[in-house]
């Protein structure tokens, strides 16, 4: 047995039918993290006669102000988690692999489910049989990163799942329901586009992430010459808005005229209120034709809400969405995850919509974001989390102490998106 670089062409057709596989367990992951300071490789696990019996592509970079390395393996290794003995065979070669390396530790964070959030009992956290693998990890020297505060590891460590073959609009929420159907009739439309139209979305998302906009237009352009992202942005069909815009507005007119006739013959209250709720809507309705009337007169499309999706294997993923805070009124969010669901569902089983915060009190900073995302319905899934193997105790310390890894691993809080 031995522990060996291998070519990603021998990677892909190990890891292609891995129940672990992932998108960050890619050349192309591997590609984006080289403009970030990362090299890459993969490595293997294998039998004298090169039958590949584990792997991963890890990522290695040198800790700032030292001249020691460390290395990173996104969403874990790829192996068959369940067997111990392999697991620990793999775990004793990578260590010594690693050293001759001079890396001092190696942190992976493995995409295996440990327990699901029962949302609809008071947050219930539920395990399964996979915490089991965690707990031979933690046996193999891997020590758990603690979360300091909500989604701040590296990869969310609860994550949200909608399964596509079981989504039904009819089965969500009236409220989300209504918001949704109300988005079509103001005319938003969910337009696939290319890279030049990155920096719209980057306006979305530039004050939430702490990337820059080369970033985002390197990670879509690498994943789509392979023909895994797509790039989707919601625009505003003023056309669209102005026909129904004036057909709501005929509508209440009639109701409002039936109101006040009402109103004239019966002073009570209850008439009193329902012209006034009348009135307020015609309102609204009138600066929607404004609003409308004066999209017409644009010569450039309006994009008020994107995403970049990932798409790999079964799954997709989506890997940063965002919207212009000033259309919330228009539902631009809501909007954008029904479309991206009914665009995938005839090809795809899963999607991933990215992290749930692990905070469901009601006065918590991400009480908008979670209540968004736990209204489409989703399964909340824990996984492991962050993980850290130390290779080289004694150089670890000096880091440690001397806290030079705050800056590589504490991420900046991210500014929240409340729905």
């Amino acid at each position: 047995m031995r522990m060996i670089e291998i070519t990603k062409e021998k990677f892909d057709e190990f890891v292609q039918n891995s129940e672990y596989s992932n998108y960050c367990q890619t050349a192309n992951y591997g590609i984006v993290m080289s403009e970030t300071g990362f090299d890459y490789n993969f490595v293997a696990y294998t039998t004298n006669d090169n039958e590949i019996l584990g792997a991963g592509m890890f990522l290695t970079k040198k800790i700032a102000k030292t001249s020691y390395y460390y290395a990173y393996c996104p969403k874990g290794f790829i192996i068959d988690y369940k067997n111990t003995e392999l697991l620990r065979k793999f775990t004793r070669n990578l260590i010594k692999y690693y050293k001759r390396k001079k890396i001092i530790f190696l942190k992976i964070n493995p995409e295996i489910p440990i327990a699901t959030i029962n949302y609809n009992n008071n947050f219930e956290r539920i395990t399964n049989e996979n915490i089991e693998i965690l707990e031979n990890l933690k046996n193999l020297g891997f020590k758990k990163r603690k979360e300091l505060y909500p989604l701040e590891l590296l990869q969310p460590k609860l994550t949200a799942i909608i399964n596509l073959k079981e989504y039904n609009i009819e089965n969500l929420d009236k409220r989300i329901r209504n918001k949704i159907r109300a988005t079509e009739n103001n005319g938003l439309e969910l337009v696939n586009v290319d890279a030049t139209k990155i920096d719209y979305l980057y306006e979305f998302v530039k004050n939430m992430k702490s990337r820059n906009i080369n970033y985002y237009r390197n990670f879509f352009n690498v994943y789509k010459k392979t023909e895994q992202a797509d790039l989707l942005l919601v625009k505003v069909n003023y056309e669209t808005y102005l026909i129904n815009a004036k057909k709501r507005i005929e509508e209440e007119q009639a109701r409002n005229e039936e109101l006040n006739e009402r109103l004239q013959k019966d002073t009570n209250q209850k008439n009193l209120n329902e012209k006034m709720s009348s009135d307020k809507i015609l309102e609204q309705y009138k600066q929607d034709i404004i609003y409308a009337t004066e999209g017409l007169k644009k010569s450039e499309d309006t994009y008020i809400a994107g995403a970049i999706v990932i798409k790999h294997q079964n799954k997709v993923s989506i890997f940063i969405a965002g919207v212009d805070k000033n259309y919330n009124y228009l539902n631009p969010n809501y909007f954008l995850h029904h479309k991206i669901f009914e665009m995938y569902k005839d090809n795809y089983d899963l999607v991933d919509i990215n992290g749930i915060a692990n905070d469901f009190s009601n006065d918590s900073k991400f009480a908008g974001l979670n209540k968004f995302k736990i209204g489409f319905n989703p399964t909340i899934i824990e996984y492991i989390g962050e993980l850290d193997l130390i290779i080289n105790e004694w150089k670890f310390k000096i880091v440690e102490k001397n806290n030079l890894l705050s800056n590589e691993f504490t991420k900046k809080k991210d500014t929240i998106n409340k729905n």
